[in-house]
């Protein structure tokens, strides 16, 4: 038998930790016995980096890392089949080893879902499903991915009883959504979600090279307990796998076992990562953030964080960086798959992968003006009037409303009868009076309180726009205007005088805008407790002329979690059904009305279909901060423990699809 041995007599530091002189390293290698065996000794719960090279020259190639759990561990390198006469080395990290932690991040998978990987976990015991989370990266064509695919569903199929979740993830910059659905399915790949990272935030995020590549997760404390490839085969597979590296490293986590190797390098087929420049803060980063975010974050404003210089900016870079892979922001909700709006606030893929590749280099300041400095004060809506529309021709207080320091305060009704000739409106803007304690202010024509049909209405971040072309809203002296005001305590006891503006501006319009919804504030639903996906479907009656639909806007309370509208079109259309909108991650807190950048026909017999789903359990984590919150006094109402119905209070829920559009002549 052939055994060399390689004395190693350094160590290395860096910032795992300072010089190690205790035992010294030594291999042992064997050659002879199949994919060359090496043996690695020295102290015990330390970790060793393997790395094999060519003494020629002074490169070396990182192979796995090892941890041992006593004086020795053995390690095949399945390579040297056809690399026969390499050399290696083990270098002794300094310990205990810091550990890497995984970033949060939101993606749509597939088939449309989004995922976060912090829903994994819940600070409530009774939630503790999920006992690992599983990242395998991936990429289309690639053979190596290929003939991983029944491993993978095995592992899948062997580690899902156990709790573990598994995810791939396709960050290539030429698949998308569509070929990656046609990818999934000639493979057979069909329990594993695949998400698309669109601008590749995940992958550089994971640092993540090469498909398919496995990182493994503890929802715990969100640590890395793994990264690196699923087995030891090379190529095409014709040397057999000897070390089953995640399957073993999964065993080990679950057991509580020190996994070990904990890293190893990875066989396959490159990411191909879009090269991005460093960005100039000046030129590329501050007018960025003008365009997409100085509307809320300035001063007095609805956002919690003023833009107002270089520094405000650095000093929250992180949390920028975190904010975006989330997300959460800016903003937006619809998935960009189906449909475009002329109101998307949302970052490109190209902008967001700037945006955070600034502040992973360090987010510099380098040189230029800083575009921040000169944005001038906040004055437009909901300020004052809209800046596109200017001061509305009619202007209608709502009265002013007294609002208490705290509690609960009741939804209120104003009936305010319009006095004047009959006209034709084409903009409809309520003003805020007193911005931070309105939660939704709504208006519609006549006394049932603008639920279901209304003219317009004020959430936060709401940006209100004339009427789609061409349509009106029609006014009659006499009308009576309804106004719902909800309002929330702020702490200070104050006042609100809001008002409603109409426009009649521009030439008479020809069409009547019509507003409805889809809508059940019935009891043929309730929503069950400690339910996390519960979903409900109706659908409209069909129309009775072809139409053009301009706007939709899903509505739930704080467990809505996902909205869907489909226009369902009549068989002698012979066109097939399409998802009209899809928000796959709803947020109670930002409600957008959604204006189609074209509006769509739908002939006569359409009909629209909309799907709600709500998330009522301790995983949701916008309701568990509320019911977490002790100040608020209803906070208790707020539990997943309890049957969830109809109710116009935050802590009950709705199901409301509104929908704006026009009879098509």
């Amino acid at each position: 038998m052939h055994l060399k041995k390689l004395l190693v007599l350094g160590s290395v530091g860096g910032i795992l930790g300072g010089l190690c002189q205790a035992q010294p390293t030594q291999l042992s290698i064997d050659r002879n016995a199949g994919p060359a065996r090496i043996k690695v000794q020295g102290a015990p719960n330390y970790d060793y980096t393997l790395q094999a090279g060519d003494l020629a020259s002074s490169n070396w190639n990182f192979l796995a890392t090892l941890t041992l759990t006593n004086s020795s561990q053995t390690w095949f390198d399945s390579a040297s089949a056809v690399i026969p006469r390499r050399f290696y080395r083990a270098l002794k990290l300094g310990s205990p080893t810091a550990p890497e932690y995984a970033d949060e991040f939101r993606l749509i998978d597939h088939q449309g879902n989004s995922r976060s990987l912090y829903y994994n976990y819940s600070d409530d015991e009774t939630y503790h499903d999920v006992t690992a989370v599983v990242l395998i990266f991936t990429g289309n064509g690639c053979s190596n991915v290929q003939q991983m695919v029944s491993t993978i569903n095995s592992l899948r199929a062997n580690f899902a009883p156990q709790g573990v979740v598994f995810w791939m993830i396709d960050a290539n910059s030429a698949d998308n959504r569509s070929n990656i659905v046609v990818e999934a399915n000639s493979l057979g790949i069909t329990n594993i979600p695949i998400f698309h990272d669109r601008a590749q935030l995940v992958a550089r995020a994971y640092q993540a090279t090469t498909t398919p590549e496995a990182v493994c997760i503890s929802p715990s404390d969100w640590s890395i307990f793994y990264r690196g490839t699923i087995d030891d085969r090379i190529g095409s597979g014709t040397v057999p796998t000897t070390q089953n590296y995640l399957s073993n490293a999964l065993s080990c986590f679950l057991a509580d076992r020190t996994v070990t190797p904990r890293q190893t390098h990875t066989n396959g087929c490159a990411i191909t990562l879009t090269s991005i420049p460093t960005p100039s803060y000046s030129t590329d980063i501050a007018p960025l953030l003008v365009d997409k975010c100085v509307r809320c974050h300035s001063r007095g404003n609805i956002a919690p964080l003023a833009m107002t210089n270089y520094a405000v900016v650095s000093n929250n870079a992180a949390d920028i960086r975190a904010q975006i892979l989330a997300g959460r922001m800016p903003p937006w909700h619809a998935d960009p798959y189906y449909q475009s709006f002329t109101n998307d606030i949302s970052l490109s893929p190209t902008q967001a992968a700037m945006l955070v590749k600034w502040v992973d280099v360090g987010a510099p300041r380098g040189g230029g003006p800083d575009p921040l400095t000169t944005v001038p004060p906040q004055t437009n809506y909901p300020f004052a009037w809209p800046a596109s529309l200017g001061i509305p021709p009619i202007i209608i207080p709502i009265g002013n409303q007294s609002i208490p320091a705290s509690g609960t305060i009741d939804y209120r009704t104003v009936l305010v009868p319009y006095t004047g000739p009959t006209i034709k409106v084409t903009a409809a803007v309520i003003r805020p009076g007193t911005v931070p304690v309105v939660h939704h202010l709504v208006a519609g024509t006549g006394a049932d309180d603008a639920l279901h049909s209304f003219m317009t209405l004020y959430v936060p971040g709401a940006y209100l726009v004339a009427f789609p072309s061409n349509t009106y809203r029609l006014l009659t002296n006499n009308t009576i205007i309804g106004f719902q005001l909800h309002y929330a305590a702020i702490g200070v006891a104050t006042n609100d005088s809001s008002l409603l503006g109409l426009y009649t501006n521009g030439p008479a319009p020809t069409y009547p805008l019509i507003q409805t919804s889809v809508a059940d504030d019935t009891s043929s639903w309730t929503i069950p407790a400690n339910s996390n996906d519960y979903e409900v479907v109706r659908t409209s009656a069909a129309f009775a002329t072809n139409i053009w639909l301009y706007e939709l806007y899903p509505h739930m309370h704080t467990r809505g979690s996902r909205a869907k509208f489909e226009a369902i079109y009549p068989i002698s259309s012979n066109l097939p059904n399409e998802i009209l909108l899809s928000v796959p991650a709803y947020e109670f807190h930002w409600q957008t009305t959604y204006r189609f950048t074209q509006p769509k026909y739908l002939p006569k017999g359409s009909s629209i279909r909309y799907t709600c789903a709500w998330d009522n359990s301790a995983k949701n984590k916008e309701l568990m901060a509320v019911y977490n919150d002790l100040s608020n006094p209803n906070h208790s109402l707020y539990t997943p423990n309890t049957n969830v119905g109809w109710g116009v209070q935050t802590w009950e829920e709705m199901f409301i699809g509104y929908y704006n559009y026009s009879v098509a002549p």
